[in-house]
């Protein structure tokens, strides 16, 4: 369905102030890496002095990232009047006229999270059909080094419409009033052709893939593509050693859980442990039916329902962004967790380029722990640690060591070295765990999944 509404709106941009109540400080964004101290202190005092503001009686002094807190009582304990420095921003919303359509920002408060980032100097690897580039149209922010793994010669030109609506969500271009925006507006993209124009690929384009986009400076990779959760697939020889890749050099990596309305089991690779996986919403923050559900799932972001107009715009309630479908160009409604994905990674984005969380662990941390609690108290199956906020994702500081990345800690039944979460398709068979001999038994056959792989041997 093509969307061809014209509409032109007004935004009001201003300034604005609050006052601040130091006890609840904690909860607020200030600058990193600095503390305000009343009256001129100078370096031979012991302090790292960034500037003095002789008409206010100000110093800047400049202490560890993270340490904001922890200097500010110190200064205070030895008698100096000392603040973290508050940030203040400029109030606005982007102009881009068709964002009213965009209902997802207001879900996951993105208006206050553009208030302390969108994702500048960071770049999110958009593994998919590829990108559109359109001629006169709204546009991605940023394009760069763009791949095909089908032929490195040749353009990853998107010949369906999948990949390009996937990396507008994540960095469409902002306040050009023009159609839709991106969460991580300022962010660009690094579009990597693994899928087909039928929107197929093998495990070994996704593999050079990801390898691609490590190599070449990504921070984040997306990846809104999967198996069928009916395999139950948590691991594979191929993909696996990617994703290694990709987690031991940092690199974030964020996929999909899957379409297939499956209760205990996601897609792959969003099933591997060090992959944060995404499920989706509809408008009114429920987890829609089509969305896997497991104890694997790390959280859920918007991803829409065409078969509902909640918000009663007169259009389903999917997820809006500029693509090219048959070869027309409009403003698309799509829905699946496909939709909800980008939303994570684009955030990832957001977290690496404000600082506050740069490690896969540190981001994957920072994004469930801020999350919205939205069915059983902590960690469920359905949502898993809730819907992403983020805002207070932005917000967040690490105070505890990273929890294991399986929604939430597990236990070893069997002793095999594998739990349930991990991937372990049987925790009470410690001859049954990912990577294991998959041909056992007689003739080298037993009829059992030994490797976790969906594919019964025999």
């Amino acid at each position: 369905m093509i969307f061809s509404m014209i509409k032109v709106i007004c935004t009001l941009t201003f300034l604005t102030i609050m006052l601040l109540s130091f006890p609840t400080i904690a909860n607020v964004d200030f600058k990193q890496g600095e503390v305000v101290i009343q009256g001129k202190v100078s370096t031979s005092d012991g302090f790292s002095v960034l500037r003095y503001y002789p008409n206010a009686n100000i110093t800047l002094v400049q202490v560890s990232p993270g340490k904001e807190l922890q200097k500010m009582k110190s200064f205070r304990q030895k008698g100096r009047n000392a603040h973290v420095n508050v940030s203040v921003n400029k109030s606005s919303i982007p102009n881009d006229p068709f964002i009213l359509y965009q209902w997802q920002w207001t879900n996951i408060n993105a208006e206050q999270a553009w208030q302390l980032n969108t994702g500048a100097n960071s770049t999110v690897a958009v593994l998919d059909t590829g990108i559109a580039i359109a001629p006169n149209g709204d546009g991605i922010n940023c394009v760069t080094l763009p791949h095909n793994v089908y032929d490195s010669n040749a353009f990853p030109e998107d010949g369906d419409g999948h990949g390009t609506h996937v990396s507008g969500t994540i960095a469409q271009t902002a306040n050009n009033n023009v159609g839709v925006v991106g969460l991580a507006f300022n962010a660009c993209v690094m579009p990597v052709k693994v899928l087909d124009d039928s929107g197929s690929g093998g495990m070994a384009e996704i593999a050079e893939g990801i390898f691609y986009a490590v190599n070449n400076g990504a921070n984040v990779i997306n990846m809104s593509l999967g198996t069928n959760a009916r395999y139950n697939i948590t691991s594979d020889p191929i993909l696996d050693i990617a994703l290694d890749h990709a987690f031991n050099n940092n690199v974030v990596v964020v996929a999909a859980a899957g379409n297939d309305g499956n209760r205990k089991n996601l897609s792959y690779p969003a099933s591997y442990p060090s992959v944060i996986s995404v499920g989706a919403t509809d408008f009114n923050n429920n987890v829609v039916r089509y969305s896997n559900k497991s104890n694997l799932l790390d959280v859920v972001a918007p991803g829409g329902d065409m078969q509902a107009d909640r918000n009663n715009d007169g259009y389903g309630d999917g997820i809006l962004q500029e693509t090219r479908v048959d070869g027309s160009w409009g403003f698309y409604f799509f829905q699946g967790t496909s939709m909800a994905s980008p939303h994570v990674a684009a955030l990832s984005a957001m977290l690496i380029s404000h600082g506050n969380a740069t490690t896969p662990d540190a981001v994957r941390q920072a994004i469930t722990e801020s999350a919205t609690d939205l069915y059983d108290s902590g960690h469920d199956k359905t949502s898993g640690n809730g819907l992403i906020n983020s805002h207070d994702a932005l917000n967040w500081q690490q105070t505890s060591t990273p929890p294991p990345p399986s929604g939430g800690g597990c236990t070893d039944n069997d002793g095999d070295g594998v739990c349930y979460e991990e991937g372990d398709c049987d925790d009470s068979n410690d001859a049954v765990f990912p990577g294991a001999n998959d041909r056992r038994g007689k003739k080298g056959r037993d009829g059992i999944d030994n490797d976790c792989n969906g594919i019964i041997d025999g």
